[in-house]
Formats: structure tokens, sequence, C-alpha cells
């Protein structure tokens, strides 16, 4: 399992359904949640698929590293998702 911090844009719209259905694109790659932070409604800096505002869900989370590429693709599916980042973290080094 390798952890990664996971930003998700989506439309601002039913936003508690569509963090369900992220949630669940998520667990079913077998992903571990280890902290849920939502950030809420922002403002974007510009224009996605015409929207101007999104909501911003911020997780750390771990991942079986060959399921990363199938949530990509399910994120890419969804339209509802405007926007995904995953960063990986890498354990710091000890003397």
């Amino acid at each position: 399992m390798v952890t990664y911090e996971l930003t998700v844009i989506l439309r601002n719209k039913e936003t508690e359904s569509l963090i369900e259905k992220t949630k669940e694109i998520l667990t079913k790659h077998g992903t571990q949640v280890i902290s849920d932070n939502s950030l809420g409604i922002k403002k974007l800096a510009y224009q996605i698929d015409g929207e101007t505002q999104g909501y911003y869900l911020f997780m750390n989370v771990q991942i079986p590293p060959e399921s990363v590429k199938k949530i990509i693709s399910e994120f890419r599916l969804n339209s509802d998702i405007l926007r995904y980042l995953f960063v990986k973290i890498n354990k710091a080094a000890t003397a």
C-alpha cells in the first residue's frame, strides 16, 4: 500500500451524493482512507465545464499501486468530478 494525498473537485450540486459516489469508487479498488478533510465550496480560478465554483475534497489515502490507474479511469468517466490530483507521499528517511 502506498500513501497518497488525493484532492478531488466535484460539481457544486448534490454534494453529499457525489462525495459518497467518490468514496465508493475508492473503496471498490481497495483504498483505505486515513483522513478526510472537506474544504467545502470554493471559487475556481477559471471555469471548468461551465462551473465557477466547486466542492473541494482532500483526503489522505492508502492505495495499492496497481489500483491507481483503475481509479483514474473511473474518475475520468464521471462527469461530476471536475478535477483530481494524486500526490505520492514518500516516507522520510531515518538516520
